[in-house]
């Protein structure tokens, strides 16, 4: 975490029924000033190595741990979703993907397609349909 939104080690009692949103809120109060630029991001929290999905009480109980134990929970910005650069709308359902060597240009990206209804179309770097097989 960049030095600006790491938190002092110190001991806080956290309810064994917390889940994500309470550990996002805990961390939002320690970050008063810096709270609105928090809101927006996800945060992903780690309990010895293991990402907490569920409730403390249940990470506890599948580690073997009891819920009065002092624990260590590491947290990091959680990865934002891919947003795609383009689209290239098809009609059909597309079977197979796969990305296509250049041999005269490394940094060329081609890619074909192969589609369920039997065609081959391969597309370009700017993901133009460049050539189509049926």
């Amino acid at each position: 975490m960049p030095e600006e939104f790491q938190v002092p080690e110190t001991e806080i009692q956290v309810p064994s029924g917390s889940g994500a949103k309470d550990l996002t809120s805990i961390l939002l109060q320690l970050f008063e000033d810096k709270a609105e630029e928090l809101k927006a991001r996800k945060f992903n929290f780690l309990v010895d190595n293991t990402f907490l999905s569920s409730t403390l009480h249940e990470l506890l109980t599948r580690l073997g741990k009891s819920n009065e134990s002092v624990i260590e929970i590491f947290y990091l910005f959680a990865l934002e979703k891919p947003k795609p650069k383009h689209t290239s709308p098809q009609d059909e359902w597309i079977g197979s993907i796969k990305s296509l060597r250049h041999f005269q240009n490394d940094k060329a990206k081609s890619y074909c397609a192969g589609f369920l209804n039997g065609d081959l179309k391969v597309f370009g770097k700017e993901h133009a349909e460049l050539l189509c097989v049926r």
